[in-house]
């Protein structure tokens, strides 16, 4: 899709990613993401060509630092809800920073067919309303902005599982029973290289 795109459009590996869940320059400049401790929050990566995997990135407009708790991670999971990798802890990872791409490597590669991924994400530890690592979010506007937009029943795009109290992030999920993936107004930005 790289190769075919418009004119004047960024492409993702324009700026050395694989695939991302929407172009940063569309993030919200003004309502950063916190994330409530516990939840797994899910953000939609389509990959259009078979890809390598190293490493889930994300950017975070500002970090205090030391407030996240080693039971925090990143991962990808398929379309099926089976996860095909993961980080090590992210306070490990994420550091003080008023903005920059983080990179998450994951602890095996994993080589990706194409189709549409999850980035999942576990954070425990900080305040959940401004303890950070605050992260770039795409559309906020109402309770489900425009960033959960799909047909019904196809993949959601931005989403999070309907458990909460998690302190690591599940080795599957079904996504097609029914509550398991709620779709969400979360819509933070993540890229897979």
């Amino acid at each position: 899709m790289d190769a075919v795109a418009s004119g004047g459009a960024w492409s993702p590996s324009a700026v050395g990613f694989a695939g991302w869940a929407f172009d940063p320059a569309c993030g919200s400049a003004s309502t950063p993401q916190y994330c409530i401790n516990g939840w797994v929050y899910l953000i939609g990566v389509p990959l259009h060509a078979p890809r390598l995997v190293k490493n889930i990135a994300f950017y975070v407009p500002g970090y205090g630092g030391n407030t996240l708790g080693a039971a925090s991670y990143a991962g990808l999971y398929t379309s099926a809800g089976v996860r095909v990798g993961v980080t090590a802890s992210l306070n490990t990872l994420i550091p003080k920073t008023e903005g920059q791409t983080v990179i998450c490597p994951l602890t095996v590669h994993y080589n990706a067919a194409p189709g549409n991924y999850w980035v999942g994400l576990v954070i425990n530890g900080p305040n959940p309303t401004n303890g950070g690592p605050a992260f770039l979010r795409g559309a906020s506007v109402g309770q489900a902005p425009g960033g959960s937009a799909r047909m019904p029943g196809y993949f959601v795009r931005h989403g999070r599982l309907g458990v909460t109290g998690q302190t690591s992030l599940p080795t599957n999920f079904n996504p097609t029973v029914a509550n398991t993936v709620v779709a969400d107004s979360n819509a933070i930005w993540a890229a897979l290289s």
